[in-house]
């Protein structure tokens, strides 16, 4: 079920234009195959799910796109391949502060406890290392905060 880049970036593309759409309107039925698309590749293909994952964040960084991204396709992902792919997952976000990020948008739901764990730990080693870079005028953004705590405003 592997993806070309061409294909690949089809569907980021396609992705990005259902967020877009609204609710009931003939353009997202005429996208439903996204997500159809979206849900195989989460459970058959991690890697190709994982590269549209990369894809779609470096499009769209925005909170909005990231908590979509984050509680449908990634959440998915961990949940059904976490042992798989958790390792490419925590060598990316040490080197790439959005998707460090992204796993700041992850709840763990039916994801196994070890591997909750990790995602929670990459996540806050990345955000250790926001705060030492940014200094502590960004403490209070929720990006920064632990995975889990609540917004204190």
């Amino acid at each position: 079920m592997s993806m070309n880049p061409c294909e690949r970036k089809e569907l980021v593309a396609s992705w990005l234009t259902l967020q877009q759409v609204r609710e009931r309107s003939p353009e997202r039925q005429d996208l439903s195959w996204v997500i159809a698309k979206i849900w195989d590749l989460c459970d058959d293909a991690p890697n190709e799910a994982f590269e549209f994952i990369l894809g779609v964040l470096e499009e769209d960084a925005s909170s909005a796109g990231m908590a979509i991204l984050a509680a449908g396709p990634l959440e998915a992902l961990l949940r059904k391949h976490g042992p798989r792919i958790i390792g490419r997952v925590e060598r990316r976000a040490r080197r790439d502060p959005r998707l460090a990020q992204l796993l700041g948008y992850v709840w763990k739901n039916a994801m196994s406890s070890k591997i909750w764990t990790r995602v929670e730990t990459a996540c806050n080693r990345a955000r250790e290392h926001a705060v030492q870079d940014a200094g502590p005028q960004h403490v209070g953004d929720r990006s920064l905060r632990p995975a889990g705590t609540a917004d204190p405003r």
